[in-house]
């Protein structure tokens, strides 16, 4: 129930009072007959205020036993409905080992307070169900229907994207080949076209620092997107190193996902190595998760085919001026 429809169901009890309060003033039978009009009403009104109140501090059992004044102010004051001792059977009347454990826990508390098993009143269903039934079911359906859309787009998450690493140049090439490459023209717009890509898709580590602590359990740094002058000093740096940047940004094109984390580029060995341990430790029938593993390691298999050792000891240069460089002082 939502904290708005619960405030007007409080404004509906008053309406409905002074309702019933004006419907018992007309037909009302002493004492109230010979009283005038306003003044039988106020008695009325007073019957009434009378009921409401004696349900409001009338235990109930539906309510484990407390008044629903007690579990109204419970709430706003953000205390619990701890579950009674003598409604431990009742609460937990499940035969598995977990509901018979807290069950007993509930019992055996020394208090019967401090257990830790508490409960909230949720009916199924509420009172304007009862009042609008096609709305319910419109509201309803608007729910399941989302639930199915939810649904399937996880099983869609699910499945590993189709991934083919385009071939790479040979490694040798002929001196035709190598001249043809010297001629091919770099111009500034296919220079920006992608460093823009790059910016898109690629990430950098950042060190540790206030706000950035490494992941729990993981012992790595927060990633962030590099920024397009970034990206463009990437791009240019790798040209120089003699990277085909053309057979590079094919492969960028052809990874079906979202990011690549360009230290996968500067230490490929090591995180091919990792990834061939995580592969280890994958379930045999998760196909989506083996399929993504085998995606990324070929996918860093292909750059470090295209990258060689120098461009990557100078990849290894760029990557820490970009990470660490934001946090020297300025000069």
């Amino acid at each position: 129930m939502s904290i708005q429809e619960a405030a007007l169901y409080g404004d509906l009890v008053l309406a409905l009072r002074d309702y019933a309060a004006g419907q018992l003033a007309d037909a009302a039978p002493a004492p109230s007959a010979d009283l005038p009009p306003e003044a039988a009403l106020d008695a009325a009104r007073a019957r009434m205020d009378d009921f409401i109140r004696t349900w409001f501090f009338t235990p109930q059992k539906k309510l484990y036993d407390s008044a629903p004044r007690e579990v109204i102010w419970r709430e706003q004051v953000g205390e619990p409905n701890v579950i009674p001792r003598e409604y431990a059977a009742e609460a937990f009347d499940d035969d598995c080992p977990i509901c018979q454990e807290m069950r007993r826990e509930i019992e055996t508390a020394e208090d019967g307070v401090d257990h830790g098993h508490h409960w909230t009143y949720c009916p199924d269903s509420c009172l304007l169900d009862s009042y609008d039934p096609e709305g319910s079911d419109e509201r309803w359906s608007e729910e399941v229907a989302q639930m199915d859309e939810g649904e399937a787009e996880q099983e869609q998450a699910r499945l590993a994207p189709e991934y083919t690493p385009p071939p790479t140049p040979p490694p040798q090439l002929t001196p035709d080949e190598f001249l043809s490459v010297l001629r091919r023209p770099w111009l500034d717009p296919e220079l920006h076209r992608a460093a823009q890509e790059l910016a898109e898709h690629c990430d950098v580590p950042q060190p540790p620092g206030p706000g950035r602590a490494r992941s729990a359990g993981s012992g790595q740094a927060p990633y962030r997107r590099i920024t397009r002058d970034e990206a463009l000093s990437l791009i240019t740096g790798l040209h120089k190193q003699n990277v085909d940047v053309q057979a590079l940004m094919a492969q960028v094109d052809a990874w079906p996902y979202r990011n690549i984390a360009l230290d996968w580029l500067s230490d490929p060995e090591g995180n091919v190595a990792f990834i061939c341990q995580a592969l280890d430790q994958v379930a045999p029938g998760d196909e989506a998760e083996l399929a993504r593993f085998r995606h990324h390691r070929d996918f860093i298999l292909t750059l470090a085919r295209l990258i060689p050792a120098g461009a990557r000891l100078w990849l290894s240069g760029w990557l820490e001026a970009v990470t660490y460089g934001a946090m020297m002082a300025p000069f």
